[in-house]
């Protein structure tokens, strides 16, 4: 028991050193938690960036598009394909048409068209060669007439078609008695031109296309001619 001297006031109590060190420690470690590093900040904002162009790039791929290469500017059957004679553009692509893809550009540039080219144009490599001569060699011109009905109403040139020549019968023959798979001995071509024919909903056509499918069309004669169309074309062709 401590004694007390009248006329003096009591000693204050010490307080342990150990009773502010907390407050201290948690002051500073408070100041601490509130920087922000610049480092950091950069990560963050990478990560956020890769996630963006991976989740475009996952999305396109769910959409099934993919970049191909598409005639920008029109060039004429002969001349030489520059690359400002191309753009990119996304399309659902069927393995079976042919597209060039985008990566595929040096496959093009510096190569002849051997058709002509039209703003729009999905290429394709039928479109393309070494030579200058044209039709190319192997390929033909062969002409037909669409009747109303045997061919779509937006078809155009520069279009890439399956070509059919059917019976006599066959337009009006039931359906249980027509073919079940219309393309199974169908030929491929390119829409060179489309005029109207002079009956009234006929088109005339150019086909571009091997020169033996070529001969079948020419000799199709009074037998029907109609066409489906596997890859369009310019919007703008004629």
């Amino acid at each position: 028991m401590r004694s007390v001297i009248p006329g003096q006031a009591p000693p204050a109590e010490a307080q342990p050193e150990e009773a502010s060190r907390p407050k201290t420690k948690s002051v500073r470690r408070l100041g601490s938690t509130r920087r922000v590093r610049p480092a950091y900040v950069k990560a963050g904002a990478g990560l956020v960036a890769l996630c963006g162009v991976g989740g475009g790039v996952l999305l396109s791929s769910i959409d099934g598009r993919v970049p191909v290469l598409q005639v920008a500017t029109p060039v004429p059957a002969g001349q030489k394909v520059v690359a400002e004679d191309l753009r990119t553009a996304e399309v659902a692509a069927d393995s079976d048409v042919g597209l060039i893809p985008e990566s595929e550009e040096s496959q093009v540039v510096g190569h002849i068209a051997t058709v002509p080219l039209v703003a729009g144009d999905l290429m394709t490599g039928s479109k393309i060669g070494t030579s200058a001569v044209f039709p190319p060699v192997g390929q033909a011109v062969a002409p037909a007439e669409l009747k109303a009905g045997a061919f779509p109403a937006e078809l155009k040139a520069g279009d890439q078609v399956a070509v059919q020549i059917n019976a006599q019968d066959q337009v009006t023959a039931p359906v249980s008695q027509r073919p079940a798979d219309p393309l199974k001995n169908a030929m491929t071509a390119t829409v060179m031109s489309v005029k109207d024919a002079q009956e009234t909903g006929s088109v005339d056509v150019s086909l571009l296309t091997d020169e033996a499918s070529a001969a079948r069309i020419g000799q199709a004669g009074s037998n029907p001619v109609s066409v489906i169309v596997l890859a369009p074309g310019s919007a703008g062709g004629s």
